[in-house]
């Protein structure tokens, strides 16, 4: 009895290792170099816009008429590690011919690294040689920073008192955003 239990168990140990070897002989493997993956692109949008008073008739300090509130909506575009792209649309209320295009100021702070850094949003200036058409209205020229990977919030106003045309620009409340970074 004893050869017949040795025997089977010489069987089974040679079945398993048949079991095993044998898909891995037919099977060609070509090892060939596989490009890097891209970057996710990810756009978010500052989630409470800037808000601020557009084309306001003052005496003094004080707003006596104000024209209408005019609100930009920033947004932070990720991708590459470490490295945020500020842009924005246009302004959702444009008095005046335009008299909303205003620079937008963006402070920033990583709160892993306690990198900090401020940008500014430069509101496109139109030339005068022809009419502008109303969808290139107000438009801002996109800005990068290096504020590192982690998690990074940022605060976008506009300028204190900032005349553009004669006519002051004034905030009423600044815009926040929350945003990861590769």
């Amino acid at each position: 009895m004893r050869l017949t239990a040795d025997h089977r168990s010489f069987l089974a140990r040679i079945a398993v290792v048949f079991a095993v070897v044998t898909p891995s002989l037919g099977a060609v493997t070509i090892a060939a170099a596989q490009p890097p993956p891209a970057p996710l692109t990810t756009k978010t949008d500052f989630q409470i816009p800037v808000t601020f008073v557009s084309a306001c008739v003052t005496v003094g300090f004080r707003c006596w008429v104000p024209n209408e509130l005019a609100t930009i909506t920033p947004s932070a575009t990720t991708g590459a590690a470490g490295v945020v792209t500020f842009t924005s649309p246009q302004a959702s209320t444009i008095a005046r011919g335009g008299a909303d295009c205003i620079d937008v100021s963006i402070d920033w702070l990583n709160l892993v690294t306690g990198a900090a850094g401020n940008t500014v949003l430069r509101a496109v200036q139109p030339d005068s040689v022809r009419p502008i058409p109303v969808d290139e209205r107000c438009l801002y020229t996109p800005t990068t920073v290096a504020t590192g990977s982690g998690t990074v919030v940022a605060t976008a106003n506009v300028l204190s008192h900032a005349y553009i045309s004669g006519w002051p620009q004034l905030p009423v409340h600044p815009g926040a955003l929350y945003v990861l970074v590769p």
